[in-house]
């Protein structure tokens, strides 16, 4: 679960600038709240962020994006160097900071990391274990030409993870990402280091980062009956005019020339891979797997393609044969059931299909998502606020969103708490602020005093000025 969130001198954002989730003092609607016993965390499990075009939401999405894509790649995004801060000219030269705290495996965590943006150099990184007032510095690093320091309970007898920060001294890349990737059997000759194994995967597997046009990975949800069922359930509900989800069988032909090259030589070297797994468990025990287990299993493998035209699923079942389908959604027209592929469908319904795998996912997971109402009906979004609220209930689950969408800023639907407001500094840099911070009264109109400009975060225009 995400606990707070710093950055300094990132696009629009020059000094230091936190964000959190963290509860604040309101009583209401406590079932937004995640309460965590084991680490006394009470966090909230929405927050939605408004703000004037320029005002720096999405850079704030594009910060959490590139820590990130750094931590689980090990890279950062060709355009890096031109994302820090021009509001100062030193910026150039000046280190970024991200910091990030964060529960893992039920322990609370800060991360942090420096990185000179138009040179590549990590200038810091530390990994914080927090246990109530008790900070232990897992691992750090001080500066760019210092080595990396290690906490004696993750060093092993062996002290391999000495050896090999400093094989990794000149890759560039964050340590956290270089001891869970280019180490093979690291953590099972070390299984003390196994902390740094999951904070790692709390990158990679819970945190997710979602622009308006990417879809989210848990896709693949869509290849069990049963999610089939709810993802044409939830469309229902949603009046797209959508009443059931099929999926098509088609030939590899048909997927395959939707794809890109690279995307078709990544699928046909998994499904290689895969076939002679799938052909070995047959086998009698102790070889394969035994009878059971292969009763009780469909398939061995399966992915989601989507694209813009089109969603396929391809499967390899026990039998080693793979098998692909086209999915298509059945409208009553009229009467009559017909059924149209994904590139029939609406901008809006695309977007509704991206956002119901939140809805759906019983994983822990932490969505940061830029724009939730692209192309939905105000009317639409709010009840898809409401509905992941109601799911939320029982879930290790957040989401963080940046909207125009003002309906949902309700104290019917939210907590002044999960409101806050990207706004411009005098320097025209980002300032982040919650309405918990300016202690709005319960008894006011959220939706109006915001568009009146009482808290700032909405666009002043001429006609605006000459009337106050």
């Amino acid at each position: 679960m995400l606990v707070n969130f710093s950055v300094t001198n990132f696009l629009s954002f020059n000094k230091k600038a936190s964000f959190k989730m963290e509860s604040g003092r309101v009583t209401k609607k406590l079932e937004h709240l995640l309460t965590d016993g084991d680490t006394g965390k009470s966090l909230l499990k929405f927050s939605a962020m408004y703000g004037k075009n320029g005002a720096g939401k999405t850079n704030f999405i594009r910060a959490l994006s590139v820590l990130k894509n750094f931590v689980v790649s090990g890279k950062l995004p060709q355009r890096a160097p031109i994302f820090w801060c021009r509001i100062q000219d030193e910026n150039e030269t000046l280190p970024t900071d991200f910091e990030i705290s964060f529960i893992a495996d039920k322990k609370l965590y800060e991360y942090k990391i420096s990185i000179v943006l138009t040179t590549g150099i990590i200038t810091k990184e530390e990994l914080i274990s927090i246990a109530g007032n008790r900070h232990t510095k897992l691992f750090y690093k001080e500066d760019s030409e210092s080595p990396y320091v290690f906490h004696h309970s993750i060093k092993g007898q062996n002290k391999d993870i000495e050896v090999l920060s400093r094989t990794f001294a000149l890759s560039g890349s964050p340590f956290l990402f270089s001891i869970n990737n280019n180490t093979g059997g690291f953590f099972a000759a070390n299984p003390e280091a196994a902390v740094l194994q999951k904070t790692y995967l709390w990158f990679k597997d819970t945190l997710e980062v979602i622009f308006p046009d990417q879809p989210l990975q848990e896709t693949s949800l869509l290849q069990y009956e049963i999610c089939k069922d709810e993802f044409a359930q939830l469309l229902k509900d949603f009046d797209t005019g959508i009443e059931e989800i099929k999926l098509e069988p088609v030939s590899k032909e048909k997927v395959f020339e939707t794809l890109d090259l690279r995307t078709q030589q990544k699928l046909n070297l998994e499904m290689t891979l895969v076939s002679p797994l799938v052909q070995f468990a047959q086998f009698p025990p102790p070889f394969g797997l035994p009878q059971k287990v292969l009763e009780n299993k469909t398939n061995y493998y399966s992915t989601v393609i989507r694209s813009r035209r089109n969603i396929f699923i391809i499967t390899i079942d026990k039998y080693g044969a793979v098998h692909f389908y086209a999915v298509k959604f059945v409208h009553n027209l009229g009467g009559k059931r017909i059924e149209f592929s994904m590139e029939s469908e609406s901008d809006g319904t695309h977007r509704l299909f991206q956002l119901l795998e939140i809805l759906i996912c019983k994983k822990e997971k932490v969505y940061i998502m830029d724009e939730i109402n692209r192309s939905l009906h105000p009317k639409l979004t709010v009840q898809f606020v409401k509905k992941y609220f109601a799911n939320a209930k029982d879930r290790r689950i957040q989401l963080v969103t940046t909207t125009h969408e003002t309906r949902i800023m309700s104290h019917d639907i939210v907590r002044r708490d999960e409101i806050w407001i990207a706004d411009k500094n005098t320097d025209d840099s980002t300032k982040l602020f919650s309405l918990e911070d300016e202690q709005v009264r319960i008894d006011k109109v959220l939706d109006q005093n915001y568009m009146d400009n009482v808290w700032g975060g909405v666009p002043v225009f001429e006609d605006d000025k000459e009337e106050n």
